[in-house]
């Protein structure tokens, strides 16, 4: 059974904590957290030793593996104290927010007795899993355009998170859409050219993009258009809305996430969501998934699921994206 630290106890860290701790292979002993609210919440719920310093709970605590869901710009630093101690690290999405960051972690991995993972958990949802499987078997031939993307309410900026300022939609939403594209296809994104809005958010003394849209050109030719944003209003059905559109040379799919099967409408109108579900109790779908071969990654099981590579081409792409924001032209991303 595998022992797990926590850094960070937000939305994602309080979920997997949940997760882990109804895992039959896995058991969470420790929690980090710069938040006093969020340390008594897991040590009343989960009666495990909480720490404000991770670095302490590195030091002090015998960990097999950590998983970090800090903020998107809080990842290098606790991710490489793990590593450099052997320990395993699942770390959220995206990778770093630093191209220099994300290479150096990529090569302490290698050095480390220990693994790392990217928390890029869509992979592994029903859907995508379907649509990859499609295109495997041949039949949408040679792709020609990706259509994608992934929104959430202004409730996410201005309430779910206090640090948005400090990251973009891009960052925090476009890093799933782009490894998703690598994911099903295989293919190199080769440059990009973005634009972005800063209005909605700005009034609100919220410095940070309230939409961005990327256009990125493939090693094969094919075309992605990726959108993102965090401003749509609070009374949609749910808080994220994402679509996909995927046309090759002899068929073509269509992915709308925004509504998974079930509308439910009492005193509002509501699009639960299905690929997560309690099932006698205990959650299951794609995050326990992750999870699982996590663990058999670690044990050498399987080969890793989603290594640090991938987290330093999705880094690249992202960097890339925003250069193109400030310069207002084509970047090219660097591949060596």
């Amino acid at each position: 059974m595998l022992k797990f630290g926590i850094v960070g106890f937000g939305i994602m860290g309080r979920l997997y904590a949940r997760i882990i701790s109804e895992s039959s292979e896995a058991k969470l002993v420790a929690v980090a957290s710069k938040s006093e609210s969020s340390l008594s919440l897991a040590r009343e719920k989960y009666d495990v030793p909480v720490y404000d310093d991770p670095i302490e709970m590195y030091e002090k605590e015998k960990l097999d593996a950590v998983y970090i869901a800090t903020p998107d710009y809080l990842h290098f630093e606790f991710t490489k104290e793990a590593l450099e101690r052997g320990i395993n690290v699942l770390l959220e999405k995206p990778m770093t927010m630093d191209v220099v960051e994300a290479e150096e972690l990529v090569e302490i991995e290698k050095k480390s007795r220990a693994l790392g993972t990217i928390r890029f958990g869509n992979r592994f949802s029903p859907p995508f899993l379907k649509l990859k499987s499609a295109i495997e078997d041949g039949k949408f031939g040679k792709i020609l355009s990706l259509n994608a993307r992934l929104n959430d309410t202004i409730y996410v900026p201005t309430k779910m998170i206090k640090w948005s300022s400090k990251t973009t939609p891009a960052w925090f939403l476009m890093s799933h859409l782009l490894d998703l594209a690598y994911y099903l296809t295989g293919d190199k994104p080769m440059k990009v050219t973005a634009r972005g809005v800063k209005k909605v958010l700005q009034n609100l003394g919220i410095d940070t993009y309230d939409q961005i849209t990327a256009l990125v050109n493939y090693e094969s030719g094919m075309v992605g258009v990726f959108e993102t944003g965090w401003i749509l209003p609070e009374s949609m059905p749910s808080v994220v809305d994402s679509a996909w559109e995927v046309i090759g040379e002899t068929a073509a799919s269509f992915v709308n996430l925004g509504d998974q099967m079930l509308t439910l409408a009492s005193d509002k109108y509501e699009k639960p969501g299905t690929v997560m579900v309690e099932i006698n109790g205990k959650l299951e779908g794609y995050l326990v998934y992750m999870l699982n071969l996590f663990i058999k990654a670690v044990r050498g099981e399987i080969s890793n699921p989603i290594p640090f590579t991938d987290g330093l081409l999705n880094v690249k792409t992202l960097a890339a994206i925003h250069r193109s924001l400030e310069d207002d032209t084509w970047i090219e991303i660097n591949h060596k």
